[in-house]
C-alpha cells in the first residue's frame, strides 16, 4: 500500500531530521506504535523517540529492504549510532558507554485513509545491549524473557 510506504518514509524522515513533535500528525487516533517492552499512544511518540536519540545523537537509519503488504509496508533497517547519552531500556537505563553500535529492525506497518495505524518495530535488545558491553546474565530467565518479549 503507497500511503504505508510514504507514512514510513515521513516517519524515518522526521526522525532523522530529530522533528519528533509531529510524529501523532501522521497517525489515526486509535493507533499504536510498539518496541519490545514498551507500546505508546501516538501522543506519547515523541517523548519515545527522544530517548533514542538523546541515547544516540548521531542515530542512522538505513533501510535494508520492504515488502508490501495487504494493509500495509514492512520494512527491514540497519540503525546505527554512538552511545553518548543514557539509553532506557526494560533493562534500566544503560550509561552511556561511547560504543558506535549497530542493530536490525523490522518495522511493519499497517495504514488506512492515509494514516498509520498501527507501528511495530521488532528488534533483539540482546543483540543491541550485547553491542554495548551489557551483560545479560545476571538477570533472571524469566526476567530475561520478560524484557526481551515482543509487543503485543
Amino acid at each position: 500500500m503507497r500511503d504505508a510506504e510514504r507514512l514510513v518514509e515521513q516517519q524515518y524522515a522526521m526522525l532523522l531530521r530529530r522533528d519528533v513533535a509531529r510524529l501523532p500528525d501522521l497517525y489515526a487516533p486509535e493507533a499504536f506504535y510498539a518496541m519490545p517492552g514498551v507500546t505508546v499512544r501516538p501522543i506519547e511518540l515523541p517523548a519515545l523517540l527522544r530517548t533514542w536519540t538523546g541515547a544516540f545523537p548521531d542515530l542512522r537509519v538505513d533501510p535494508l529492504g520492504a515488502v508490501r503488504t495487504g494493509g500495509g509496508a514492512a520494512v527491514e533497517l540497519r540503525l546505527t549510532g554512538t552511545h553518548t547519552g543514557t539509553l532506557h531500556s526494560p533493562y534500566g537505563t544503560v550509561a552511556p558507554t561511547g560504543r558506535q553500535v549497530s542493530w536490525e529492525v523490522a518495522d511493519v506497518v499497517r495504514a488506512r485513509k492515509g494514516r498509520i495505524t498501527a507501528w511495530r518495530s521488532y528488534f533483539d535488545w540482546s543483540q543491541l545491549l550485547d553491542a554495548l558491553g551489557v551483560q545479560l546474565e545476571g538477570l533472571s530467565r524469566a526476567a530475561q524473557h520478560d524484557a526481551l518479549a515482543l509487543p503485543v
